[in-house]
């Protein structure tokens, strides 16, 4: 046991609440730092909190595959009869042009998936982990799914029956919170980092302290383990702990259209149309609309008002509840709010960083924020393994998930890896 081990999670969102949660079930002294005034007020808060297990990369279906059997399983990971949240296994369809290819997999800040090339050597990899998933047509499309036009002859689908989304995503934290206080996670809220602290330990440097600031003035907490889990703010705590990373991570300005759902069907799954560049989230109480086109993920911005932005809102708003329309002309929306929403954007791949750093001690779990809420709780679980066997001098670098018994090598989603 770690009892005497302390770890500081900065950041009290999806991620960070997850890896406290799981450090604290290995034994660590857990304190999470969060600047707002309560869990899940960040990037956590504007998810669309689709489960999907669509990606290009083997290590990213694998993570995402074991986000979507944990969250299946919520009420039996968190040791609960009763939760806030709930999956709702409404199936997951990606829809495309086959052949249009869109951008290449590995431009800058544009999801991976929007390359609508070699679609059976995706398919491939999420069968072989484990994915229930189907290839459709646009004839199979009409027949199975006849809340949806699809008009194009050439349009085809990827279907995960398994597949759908977590409501209300910032409940689905709070159930953590619960179980992370229960397991005796301290939460500073209104909390500000400073800065870190580090010292030289032969040739590296090694964590030693974070400076926080509150109401109550400045106070340096000692650590053993620092996670940066924060989100949007990330790239700045690295600079705060003077360790910034070879690759880097930049805060995303996205649109999202939130809205109520005037005449609601169970038929109705949550969908990515790369064709018509939108996707939805179907819950009655909150419909979500947000942006699935490689120019809405290019806006590397921390703007949230002014002129420009408001514009920009208006024409997104304008661009996918039309594109929603043409797609689903029985669906009734009404009410629409369209809201800023920032994530964490790793910008070379969009996929997460796990990883350690030149900093001993230090370890970082960003470029995961909205995009990643699928598999938080299984990268909890990955960065508190990683933490826990580094701490003990265990070199074994494989992970056999819990769930779906996958494994996922520790450097699938390093930086080194990245770089290499």
């Amino acid at each position: 046991m770690d009892m005497t081990k302390k770890a500081l999670i900065i950041g009290a969102g999806i991620i960070g609440t997850s890896t406290a949660l799981e450090l604290a079930r290995r034994g660590w002294l857990v304190t999470v730092i969060e600047q707002h005034s309560g869990a899940a007020q960040g990037s956590t808060a504007r998810t669309s909190s689709v489960i999907r297990c669509h990606y290009t990369r083997s290590e990213a279906i694998v993570l995402a595959h074991e986000g979507a059997t944990l969250w299946d399983n919520w009420q039996a990971y968190l040791g609960r009869s009763s939760t806030r949240a709930a999956y709702h296994k409404t199936g997951v369809l990606f829809l495309m042009r086959q052949g249009e290819g869109g951008p290449p997999s590995e431009s800058l800040g544009v999801k991976a998936e929007m390359d609508q090339h070699d679609l059976d050597n995706r398919m491939n990899m999420m069968q072989q982990a484990g994915v229930e998933a189907a290839f459709m047509n646009q004839k199979t499309l009409a027949d199975f799914l006849p809340c949806f036009d699809f008009p194009e002859d050439d349009v085809v689908g990827i279907w995960e029956p398994n597949s759908g989304f977590v409501f209300p995503p910032v409940d689905s934290v709070l159930d953590l919170q619960q179980a992370a206080e229960l397991a005796g996670v301290q939460f500073k809220f209104d909390t500000k980092v400073v800065n870190g602290a580090s010292a030289w330990k032969g040739e590296r440097r090694w964590i030693q302290s974070v400076t926080v600031h509150n109401d109550d003035g400045a106070q340096e907490l000692q650590a053993d383990v620092v996670v940066n889990c924060a989100g949007p703010a990330s790239h700045h705590i690295n600079l705060a702990m003077h360790c910034p990373l070879g690759i880097a991570t930049a805060p995303q300005r996205q649109f999202i259209c939130e809205a109520t759902w005037v005449n609601p069907t169970s038929d109705v799954p949550a969908m990515a149309d790369l064709a018509e560049g939108f996707y939805i989230r179907p819950h009655e109480e909150v419909f979500k609309v947000g942006a699935a086109l490689a120019a809405d993920h290019v806006n590397f911005s921390t703007d949230e008002a002014g002129l420009i932005t408001e514009r920009e809102k208006e024409k997104f708003e304008k661009r996918v509840l039309a594109s929603l329309r043409k797609r689903a002309p029985d669906i009734e929306i009404a009410d629409v709010q369209t809201k800023v929403a920032f994530y964490d954007w790793s910008v070379s791949d969009s996929y997460p960083i796990l990883d350690g750093t030149d900093v001993g001690g230090y370890y970082v779990a960003i470029g995961s924020s909205g995009a990643w809420f699928k598999s938080g709780p299984v990268i909890g679980q990955v960065m508190a393994e990683m933490i826990h066997r580094e701490g003990h001098g265990d070199t074994n670098r494989d992970f056999v998930l819990p769930f779906t018994k996958n494994t996922l090598n520790f450097g699938d989603f390093s930086v080194r890896k990245r770089l290499a």
